[in-house]
């Protein structure tokens, strides 16, 4: 296993894929927006992104798995290893013209996600780890930050699909805005969690996410630093993100553990 080559793939990936963000970036037309969900949404963009970084990637390892937000599963998926893709994380914003959008690629092997990078193509700021090598943006080595409380910022991410969730959520947001000094909701939870590895944000919450979402950012802040568990304190990546550096994970976890379980 090289360690150095799959974070070299995931880099080149989340960049080929970011390319294609760019190129098509407020081309898209409200005959282009299809309906996955309720409030959820897809476009040609998301699409054409996934498929040239499976493309990619399954020509370079074509015994690895591949999990894409838009297709699924692909390759060969009894791989120990798996490619976990977010061919456009911040899909609304990218349909309305707001910036921040990002993609994001992560590697999987033996259910430890070993491997990372998240793009922010309009910000041209690349983010990757690597398990046990550190964490960088655009060549240069990144840590969580150590503000005080009464000087971070926290970011979230609202449950707009989840209705039933409003109430409990909102509970933890007040508790948050009260111990904070702010919140912020940039609307793409791969760019929450690498700016807060970046150290732009003290901290991240947010339930109820796909796996697809996280992955990648998930390592990104552990290897800044940071501590990234779901609501249980576990490193398990179910959905539900606490993200942040030793001191203020703790306290977002014991906001989130007294508010939503």
């Amino acid at each position: 296993m090289d360690i150095q080559e799959f974070i070299q793939t995931a880099k080149e990936a989340a960049v080929l894929g970011g390319y294609i963000l760019k190129e098509n970036f407020k081309t898209v037309k409200r005959e282009d927006v299809e309906y996955k969900a309720k409030k959820d949404f897809v476009t040609f963009v998301d699409k054409l992104s996934e498929d040239r970084i499976k493309d990619f990637i399954l020509s370079k390892y074509p015994d690895h798995g591949f999990l894409g937000e838009e297709e699924g599963i692909s390759g060969k998926e009894e791989s120990e290893y798996l490619w976990i893709v977010d061919p456009l994380d911040g899909t609304k914003n990218y349909i309305n013209g707001f910036e921040i959008f990002a993609v994001s690629v992560a590697l999987q092997k033996d259910q430890e996600i070993i491997a990372g990078a998240v793009y922010i193509p309009m910000l041209d700021k690349l983010y990757w780890a690597g398990k046990g090598e550190g964490a960088y943006l655009n060549g240069n080595s990144i840590k969580v930050s150590d503000r005080p409380v009464d000087m971070a910022i926290i970011t979230t991410g609202f449950p707009f699909r989840y209705e039933e969730e409003i109430d409990s959520y909102l509970k933890a947001f007040k508790e948050a805005m009260i111990t904070f000094s702010a919140v912020r909701r940039p609307g793409a939870a791969a760019v929450d969690l690498v700016m807060t590895a970046e150290g732009i944000f003290d901290g991240f919450f947010e339930m109820k996410l796909s796996k697809w979402d996280i992955a990648a950012g998930f390592l990104i802040v552990e290897e800044a630093g940071g501590v990234c568990t779901n609501f249980e304190g576990q490193k398990n990546l179910d959905g539900n993100v606490v993200a942040g550096g030793e001191k203020i994970h703790k306290i977002l976890l014991d906001i989130v553990q007294r508010t939503l379980l």
